[in-house]
C-alpha cells in the first residue's frame, strides 16, 4: 500500500517552492505548524496537492485543500484516502 510519508511530503514541497534557505523544510519538527507560517502561501500549497494527487492517484477536492492548514492535517487526510484505495 503507498502512504505518505514526512520524507516524500518534504521532497515535493522542496520541488514546489525550492530549497534555497527562505523557507522551513517540512520535518517532524513543524508538522503542526501552519504552512503560511512555514512560507506557503495557497498557491504553493495547492501545488504541492496537485503533485501528491499525480504521484499517489488520489482524488483531493479544492474544498478539501482548504483543510490542509498544517503539514500533518494533510499527511492524515491522504494517508487516509490511500487506506481506503487499498480497501480491505
Amino acid at each position: 500500500m503507498k502512504q505518505l510519508t514526512v520524507a516524500k511530503l518534504r521532497t515535493i514541497v522542496d520541488a514546489c517552492v525550492g530549497t534555497d534557505g527562505s523557507t522551513t523544510r517540512v520535518d517532524d519538527s513543524v508538522l503542526d505548524t501552519r504552512w503560511d507560517e512555514l512560507g506557503l502561501d495557497s498557491l504553493a500549497v495547492y501545488e504541492v496537492v496537485t503533485r501528491l494527487q499525480d504521484e499517489l492517484g488520489v482524488k483531493i477536492s479544492d474544498d478539501d485543500i482548504d483543510t490542509f492548514s498544517t503539514p500533518r492535517l494533510m499527511l492524515d487526510s491522504i494517508n487516509g484516502r490511500l487506506v481506503e484505495l487499498a480497501g480491505p
